[in-house]
């Protein structure tokens, strides 16, 4: 079978810098971070604080969505909403805009990936957790017996509970833009989106669907701060710093993105404005621990390798590279020997840098978000320099763009190395 060319068509940020492509890309020429002091109290009682790169005054009204399909989604939530749904079906719609494709029809031959790390993961734990101090503080009840406690409680949460899993938020968002083909609902931790936009170009090329939009998305809370916080690797002081001698640890950040990608010639026929030109991606699994990589494994540089083969492009090709650069000490090195085991030390092309301490650490979103950041700076010839790099640490061998640059750009690589091992590549190249 040919395989077909697969671009992107569409893309739609959502972050701190600002929502949607044109205010999005402006903040981070701006640099325009919007760090703030989250506050998490329980009965006015301060639990715990951290800093957080945040979206602010988001509604999901303001993005033109069907009323009616929203109204069928909160009566399924018994009235409530979701704050990270509301997310993904406001970049589904940015994404869909942006490339100007027409959902609207019945028969509209799009298809949905959708990622994300822990979908309505939050929502249930403070539900459940009210839930449980009600029934445990409760002192008229000390007759109840525990198989009985057990009943009440399930049964109180079995809705909220059924909920969590993946497929009726996929129902949702497909319904609200009458997606009928393909869907897929993905969690590879950090690289989450670039396995998400490695199934879309499979599933086009499969002939299942002759567009799809992609959304992934995180909004960060407390628990998984608290968990960060107990692993050693989140920022104390809210500040990120990649590769630099005094790192120490990353930054949350709200929000993800949406895109869209089809084949070169659908969007050729359509007249659309077409990003760049998805080559190919490297996907390679660790299996060794969750938290932390194996210094000394090559999984990451066999992602890489996976990725040029894929793409047919040689290393000396790519202008451009976007680490994940997370600001935690053991994995910048362990992503820097990956790189310079490619590149050599020290190595004065590619180019590299790295937007976390833009945006924040969008864990599930993060790979494709910053993917959209790399996108922009190929269309627009500009590279946005690594903000926070003020010491740079000699031992990694590398060196990131400390001042934007204006360069022709042609072909560029996102890197990702997540929890889990779930290693990742993807390189992209402007269309002539």
């Amino acid at each position: 079978m040919h395989k077909k060319r697969i671009v992107v068509t569409g893309i739609g940020p959502m972050a701190s810098v600002g929502v949607g492509k044109d205010l999005f890309w402006k903040g981070i020429l701006d640099k325009n971070i919007n760090i703030s002091l989250e506050k998490t109290c329980i009965d006015s009682e301060l639990w715990d604080e951290f800093y957080l790169h945040k979206i602010n005054n988001f509604s999901i009204n303001d993005f033109g969505i069907d009323k009616e399909r929203l109204n069928d989604i909160k009566e399924w939530k018994d009235g409530g909403s979701v704050l990270e749904l509301d997310y993904l079906i406001a970049l589904v719609k940015l994404a869909l805009d942006d490339s100007k494709l027409n959902y609207n029809a019945s028969n509209n031959d799009i298809g949905l990936v959708l990622a994300h790390e822990n979908l309505g993961i939050m929502q249930f734990a403070y539900q459940i957790s009210d839930l449980a101090y009600e029934g445990l503080i409760d002192k008229k009840r000390s007759d109840l017996s525990k198989r009985d406690f057990f009943d009440e409680f399930y049964r109180k949460f079995l809705k909220i509970g059924y909920d969590i899993q993946t497929f009726p938020d996929l129902f949702h968002i497909a319904r609200v833009f009458n997606i009928r083909n393909y869907s897929l609902f993905i969690n590879n931790a950090c690289a989450s989106g670039l396995y998400a936009l490695e199934a879309a170009s499979n599933v086009i090329n499969s002939g299942q669907a002759k567009a799809m939009v992609i959304a992934v998305s995180d909004c960060p809370e407390i628990y998984k701060y608290i968990w960060f916080k107990s692993l050693g690797i989140y920022s104390v002081d809210g500040i990120c710093r990649p590769f630099c001698k005094n790192s120490n640890g990353l930054v949350f950040g709200d929000g993800g993105v949406g895109m869209v990608v089809e084949d070169l010639e659908h969007a050729r026929e359509r007249g659309a404005e077409i990003y760049a030109e998805y080559l190919g991606g490297g996907f390679d699994l660790e299996g060794w621990k969750i938290t932390v990589p194996q210094l000394g494994s090559d999984s990451y540089q066999k992602a890489m390798q996976k990725a040029f083969a894929q793409s047919n492009v040689n290393k000396d090709e790519i202008d451009l590279l976007c680490p994940h650069g997370v600001g935690s000490q053991v994995i910048d090195y362990y992503e820097a020997k990956a790189i310079t085991d490619i590149f050599g030390k020290n190595p004065q092309k590619p180019l590299m840098t790295t937007f976390k301490p833009y945006v924040g650490h969008n864990l599930g979103g993060s790979a494709l978000l910053e993917t959209a950041i790399l996108l922009l700076s190929l269309k627009n010839n500009v590279i946005p320099p690594t903000l926070n790099y003020d010491e740079p640490d000699p031992k990694f061998n590398i060196s990131l763009v400390k001042e934007k640059k204006e360069v022709e750009l042609k072909t560029v690589m996102k890197a990702c190395c997540a929890f889990a091992g779930f290693n990742a590549a993807a390189i992209f190249r402007k269309i002539d």
